[in-house]
Order: C-alpha cells, then structure tokens, then sequence
C-alpha cells in the first residue's frame, strides 16, 4: 500500500507549480465573493431596521426559501449577518462546488484521458499519488480562501460579525468546495471519461439543490441528508454550529477512502460504469454542420433555457410583495422608484431585466467560445481538412448564438410572467413585461460582437470577455447607488439601453448598437479567415 503513495511530494510541488496562478486568481476571487460585500449590506440595511424586517418578510417567501433556503433566524434575532449569509452562503457555496468540480476532473480524468497519467505512471510513482496530490492541493486551496475571507470579513468591521461567526461562514462554505471536489473524485474513477465525470457531478450538484427545495420547505430534518444543506445549517451569525462543518469532513475522508478502492481496482483509463453503445451509423442530422454543433451544444442549451426560465420566475414570485418590501426601505426606493407614474412592479422590472439580460449574455456567450475552445482542443482539425469553409463555421456560430440570445431571453420573461401572474391581483400584461425584455438584445449582441473580435484576432485571450461582463455588471447594478463617474459608466454598453417602461424607447442607441455589433461581427470574420489555427 505504501508503494501506492510513492513520488505523492514531487506531485504536489509540480501540480502547485502548474497550477499557483490560477489557485492564486481563484483563491483571491472567491474570498471577494464570499466576504465582499458585508460592510455595502450593512450600509444598505443595518442603519434601517424597518428595511431590514421587510427583508426578513420577503425572504420567507417560498420562492425564496426554495432559491436562497430557510434561515432559523427569527424576527428578533434577523441580524444584518443573519441576513447576509442568508442571501450568500447557499449561491456561493453552488460557485465552490463548481470550481472544484471542474479543476479534481480537470487535473485527475482528463489527464487520464489525454495520455499524461500513463506517462507519469510509467516512472516509479504510485498509483494514488497523483490523485493524493490533487486532494492536498484542493485541501490547501479552501484553507487559503477560508483565512482569506474570515480575514476580509473581520477588516469590515461589521457589527454583529464576530470573529468566531466570520470563521465559521467561511470554514462553511471552504468545506463545501473541499467536499464536492472529493465527490467528483468518486465520479472521476465511476465514469468512461472527464467528460462523462464532469457530466455525472454537475448532474449531482443540481439533484441535490433540486432536492433541498422540497426538503426545506415540507421536510427540513431531511436537509441534513443533502451535502448542499450542510452550508447553511450552520445556522451562522444566529446559533452558530459547528456540526454540519464536522459531517462535511468526516464525509470528504470516507470519499477520499471510496476513490482510493475503486482507483486501485480499475485500469488505466476504464470505469465502471458501462458506456453507452453508439448507433452504428451517424444520424443524417449529425452529417451536417448545424446538426453536429447542436448535437454537441444539446444540454449545455437545455440547461440553460431552464435555468433563465426559472430564474425569470423565481423574481417573479416576489412581485407580489414588492409594495411593502421597497416602500420600508429608502436603499430600495433610491433603486427602484424613480417615477411615481408607474406601480413599485413596473419599476422593479426595469432593473430586474439587468440582471436577466446578463445571464443571457453569459449563454450565448458560453455557445460562442465553443467555436474557439474546440478549436483549440484540436476537435476541429478534421473537418477544417475537409471541403467545409470557416465562413461556414464561424457564420453558424455566429448565428447560432444569436438566435439562442433571443430565445433566451424570452425564456426569462415567460418564466416571469407567468409566476408573477400568479401573485400579483393585476399582474403585468405579457407584451408589458416582453417589451421591457426585448429591448435588451441589442446590448446581449454587442457582447457576440466583441467576442468575435476576440476570437478573430486575438484567439488566446478571449477570457477578456468575462472581464467585461463583470464590469457590466458591476456597473449597471451598482452605479447609481454609488455615483460612478460619467465617463466610466458611459463604457458599459447596457447604460444606452432604455430601461422600459419608464424610460421612452432610444431607438438611435438601439439602432447604432445593432449595426455597431454587426459591424465588429464581420471585423472578427476577417480575422478569423486570415489567422493560423490556435492549440492549448
């Protein structure tokens, strides 16, 4: 067994090696996001009591309870902290799994996969080092973002946060990301390849999240069953329990054990779960470009519509109580009522589609890289030996994109009109809502524009587009409230984009951004035509 661990140091240093800068970016990201923004909620809430109850109101909804789960907060003891991890603890601990998902497969199965284990292997290193190498450094990683964000927490000197409560949120969510990398190590010695594994993982991470919805509204003694429930039932900065963070590691080492067995058992390469077997012709649909990028695009579209549908109507569920939400609170009012000629709803919705616009630039813009990322990974190859043009495979692309980005967003506005049907005793008109909606791509196909160009000209650094999606982001929610200067809010492309009803419509901006994204498209199909292929 000794031998199984053999060379497990040399592993560790060259994966931190490999690996420090993106454990670096990763570590100080998700500190930012776990603790960030602690002191801009108490400004917003801890100074108004009555904007805080009304919170406290709002989030016992059931649609809320069912996105954000329950908080054993009461009335009296609903603190700005109680408050603050309520909203945070159970989305980011979703963005700790993620990450860790997708670096344990990267580094375990797709190795295997690509031919490096069996290299590595073939020196005397033991079986199990390079998987022991892997859980030291996820182990060291989520120990780094812990002291990083309890030490972000403490500097913001939050009343009501304590040392031991900021420790504690955080150790909550570190220990989440710790443990669902070691559950898709168990996945990664299951599954036929990286693919099927990461597959097989994200399939878990969204059954368990589905589950705690029905747990933690009928059943909420079967939350402590679901590894997702262990994040917030630490109950922290109410009664403050350590438990579920002991379950959670206790857990972690039985996985680490589990994949120990079956990595030992099984050959290099293989799994244990059998492989579906393949049709022996390709479908006709599969013979044509269009047929072969929706096949291979099929869940990552599914998915997505889904998820805009439902998050449409998970804030639609809340307009019911948007009367008494915004109008106990001045923050609220400063965001949302700027026109007493149109309902608190109206208002709400016109900020509402910021954020439903950006999800939907995130999917397309997740349908386009794959043009460029397959191409990097050499899947492309083959086919650009063969009669079809990169006219072809850029302009389908292209369009594919954009038709997902409209269909997009109207998922989203279905999802929120249809759930705001059901509260609302005047709802919102189904063309009321589609308008406010709509007037949002334009802006959604820039960003296809600027990603083009990117993939174009300058194929290695396309991640520039997730920076400026950021800063759209960051911009358009936050820049009223924070008096951004004229000259920077005025790079951010939504901010031309009139927020309808209450805005009358800017059919130039609309006009010029349209033909402007057009215009950079065909900018990045010349480079495109004229560049080498890229590599990894």
């Amino acid at each position: 067994m000794k031998n199984c661990f053999n060379m497990t140091g040399m592993l560790f240093l060259h994966t931190l090696r490999r690996d420090w800068l993106k454990l670096l970016i990763w570590a100080v990201a998700l500190s930012l996001f776990t603790g960030g923004f602690a002191s801009a909620m108490y400004e917003i809430y801890g100074k108004d009591p009555a904007g805080l109850m009304a919170m406290y109101e709002t989030l016992k909804n059931p649609a809320m309870i069912a996105m954000l789960g329950p908080t054993s907060a009461t009335a009296e003891t609903y603190t700005v902290g109680a408050m603050y991890a309520h909203e945070m603890i159970l989305f980011t601990a979703l963005v700790f799994a993620i990450v860790s998902i997708m670096h344990v497969v990267s580094r375990t199965r797709k190795e295997e996969d690509d031919g490096t284990t069996e290299l590595i292997r073939s020196f005397q290193v033991g079986r199990l080092a390079n998987t022991t190498a892997v859980v030291i450094e996820m182990l060291l990683l989520h120990l780094v973002i812990i002291a990083l964000s309890t030490g972000l927490l403490q500097v913001q000197d939050v009343p009501g946060m304590d040392f031991s409560s900021n420790l504690l949120y955080s150790a909550s969510l570190g220990m989440q990301g710790f443990l669902w990398a070691m559950i898709a190590l168990i996945f990664v010695q299951l599954a036929a390849g990286a693919g099927s594994a990461r597959g097989l993982s994200f399939l878990t991470l969204g059954f368990f999240y589905i589950l705690r919805m029905a747990t933690d509204m009928n059943a909420p003694d079967g939350s402590w069953f679901n590894p997702l429930g262990w994040s917030y039932l630490v109950n922290v900065y109410v009664s403050d329990s350590w438990l579920p963070i002991v379950i959670a590691f206790v857990t972690s080492i039985v996985f680490i054990a589990v994949s120990y067995l079956l990595e030992q058992a099984r050959d290099l390469g293989a799994g244990y779960l059998p492989e579906r077997a393949g049709h022996a012709h390709a479908k006709e649909r599969l013979l044509s470009l269009p047929g072969l990028v929706l096949r291979l695009q099929k869940i990552f579209i599914i998915g997505w519509l889904f998820a805009l549908f439902i998050c449409g109507a998970m804030y639609g569920s809340i307009f019911g109580d948007m009367d008494y939400f915004v109008s106990e609170n001045e923050i609220m009012k400063q965001m949302f009522l700027h026109n007493s000629d149109y309902t608190i709803q109206e208002q709400f919705m016109s900020v509402l589609f910021v954020i439903l616009s950006l999800l939907t630039t995130i999917f397309i813009v997740g349908s386009l890289m794959r043009l460029v990322n397959e191409e990097k990974k050499g899947h492309w190859d083959q086919l650009y030996a063969t009669k079809l043009s990169r006219t072809k495979f850029y302009w389908y692309h292209v369009i594919m994109a954009s038709i997902l980005g409209v269909v997009g967003q109207f998922s989203a506005i279905l999802g929120l009109y249809l759930a705001q049907r059901s509260v609302m005793e005047t709802p919102l008109s189904f063309w009321e809502i589609t308008k406010a909606g709509i007037v949002w791509i334009p802006a959604i196909f820039f960003f296809i524009g600027i990603l083009s160009v990117l993939i174009g000209w300058l194929p290695r650094f396309t991640m520039i587009i997730w920076a400026y999606l950021l800063f759209t982001f960051f911009i358009s929610y936050f820049g009223q409230m924070m008096e951004i200067p004229e000259f920077v809010t005025n790079l951010d492309v939504f901010s031309y984009i009139p927020k309808i009803p209450i805005e009358e419509w800017k059919w130039g901006a609309i006009i010029l951004i349209k033909l402007l994204a057009l215009f950079i498209i065909v900018i990045g199909f010349i480079g495109y035509k004229k560049r080498d292929l890229v590599s990894e």
